[in-house]
């Protein structure tokens, strides 16, 4: 029985059409490029850094020249406490927490071309952005705050990022 699901490549005709518009040549070399972006983000082997024995978890994981890091929460790195405190001390907590992580990678911050942040309150955004400027003076990367109902161990922040070596 055939699928009704709606398909997300697109047709013959669409392509045909698009390729008239632009030039066929232009328009191969266009769809060429868009195609290989994945595949040439995803070139090399699959190398999981700091992979936890406890649960199913790499600090970062990269690929080629690309790292993608798991989300950090604002911990002592003493203790592996909670900061106490105002959320400036939490995103400060994380992203020390990053330079010491990109530090055994040969990474920086001048690398880092995403940004994710939760936050359990918009409350925290402000101070949140002032320590985050401390560590992206300029060329700040692409960033979404998005506010959620709760994160792990009660944090009120939590920063995951995506970083290319140059």
């Amino acid at each position: 029985m055939p699928s009704h699901r709606p398909s997300h490549r697109p047709s013959h005709r669409l392509l045909h059409a698009a390729a008239r518009r632009v030039g066929t040549g232009l328009f191969l070399a266009g769809l060429t490029a868009f195609l290989a972006l994945p595949a040439a983000a995803q070139e090399g082997p699959r190398i999981a850094h700091q992979p936890s024995a406890n649960i199913p978890f790499s600090a970062a994981v990269q690929v080629g020249d690309t790292y993608w890091f798991s989300g950090k929460l604002g911990v002592s790195a003493e203790t592996r406490a909670m900061e106490e405190g105002a959320v400036a001390a939490e995103t400060r907590a994380i992203l020390e927490a990053f330079d010491e992580l990109f530090g055994e990678l040969g990474v920086g911050f001048e690398d880092v071309v995403k940004a994710t942040v939760y936050l359990t309150d918009l409350e925290g955004y402000g101070e949140m952005n002032e320590v985050y400027a401390e560590y992206f003076p300029e060329d700040a990367p692409a960033r979404e705050a998005v506010i959620v109902a709760d994160l792990v161990a009660g944090a009120s922040i939590e920063i995951s990022f995506i970083a290319v070596r140059r």
